[in-house]
């Protein structure tokens, strides 16, 4: 099994701390048995500045595609995670969506996750570690 880790990159706040928050995730995953894709390894939007955004786009596309399910941090606008997760919806994958505590949300994107009960799930957290937990208990739900 194999998670898309989505999140605000090239308009990130603090690129640093969101690059650290989809790491977080992802060895979520891990934990949970499943591989993922971090796309700031492939196409950072500093170190890897001079791809072209075709590119960039073919290969996320190629790997959201070949994901069975999305884990997209949302408590940041982003419109690219916007696109990400319509694309996994619309798809059939399956949506995890997570924000901090507090956090402003687009209601549009809560609405197209509430629109898709039975393959999106979303998770308010009070840390970081409670979000890793909720992703590897909700991950290993869905193992085969």
């Amino acid at each position: 099994m194999r998670a898309y880790i989505s999140g605000a990159l090239l308009n990130a706040a603090d690129l640093d701390r969101s690059r650290a928050v989809y790491e977080a995730f992802a060895a979520a995953c891990r934990e949970a048995g499943w591989e993922s894709y971090l796309p700031h390894d492939h196409a950072d939007p500093i170190r890897d500045a001079h791809l072209a955004n075709r590119d960039v786009a073919e290969r996320d596309l190629d790997e959201i595609t070949a994901s069975d399910a999305i884990v997209a941090y949302i408590g940041e606008p982003s419109l690219g995670v916007g696109a990400e997760v319509t694309l996994a919806l619309t798809t059939g994958k399956r949506v995890l969506a997570v924000a901090d505590e507090g956090r402003r949300v687009s209601r549009f994107l809560l609405g197209l996750l509430e629109l898709h009960p039975d393959s999106a799930s979303f998770y308010r957290y009070h840390s970081l570690e409670d979000a890793c937990a909720w992703i590897r208990r909700t991950l290993i739900g869905l193992a085969p």
